[in-house]
């Protein structure tokens, strides 16, 4: 769960999961015995450009974008809630004058940790997000590692789907190296 510079493609850390959400659907537990898997899917996504305003500090760096993962929806107990369940891996490149940072986010677990049915048309739901992050230099070195788990909580609008709130209720159990800090002494900035 990397810290994110601000006015880059970082909001991508949470698209699988966003999407979802804003589908009207939600995210992942484990899986009672009485569960069903109804579907299962892969994900895959690129992206490249030109960053803007890369840590709040107006540098605009290359960029790539790479997601690749696999994840499934379920029922759980009565089968009226759908849960999700997903597994990805993120790759981000930035180069600045010529020098390269590469941000890992291998095998990172986003799951339904709980879903509450508040009765009003919404549904408050706290996802699980755990994994292990490390970015690479120039040189190959770890400069900033962020592993861990993180817990975040969102009220959905059941008829459209919509985030109505989200918040973080639980921060990184892990390593939380400053991403943007890391990357910038990285290039002497």
């Amino acid at each position: 769960m990397s810290a994110h510079p601000k006015g880059t493609i970082m909001f991508k850390n949470l698209s699988p999961l966003a999407a979802l959400l804003a589908g009207g659907l939600i995210i992942a537990a484990a899986a009672p015995a009485n569960a069903a898997v109804i579907e299962r899917y892969s994900l895959d996504a690129s992206e490249s450009g030109v960053a803007d305003d890369f840590c709040g500090v107006g540098l605009q760096p290359s960029f790539t974008y790479d997601l690749t993962g696999s994840g499934f929806i379920m029922t759980r107990g009565d089968g009226e809630l759908l849960w999700f369940h997903e597994k990805i891996t993120e790759v981000r490149t930035f180069t600045y004058n010529g020098m390269t940072v590469t941000d890992i986010q291998p095998n990172t677990l986003s799951k339904d940790h709980k879903i509450i049915d508040n009765g009003d048309g919404t549904l408050t739901v706290t996802a699980l997000l755990t994994g292990g992050g490390r970015t690479i230099g120039s040189d190959g070195k770890v400069i900033a590692k962020n592993d861990g788990q993180v817990r975040l909580r969102f009220t959905i609008d059941v008829a459209t789907g919509d985030v109505i709130d989200e918040e973080q209720i639980f921060g990184s159990t892990g390593t939380n190296d400053d991403f943007c800090a890391a990357v910038l002494d990285h290039w002497g900035v």
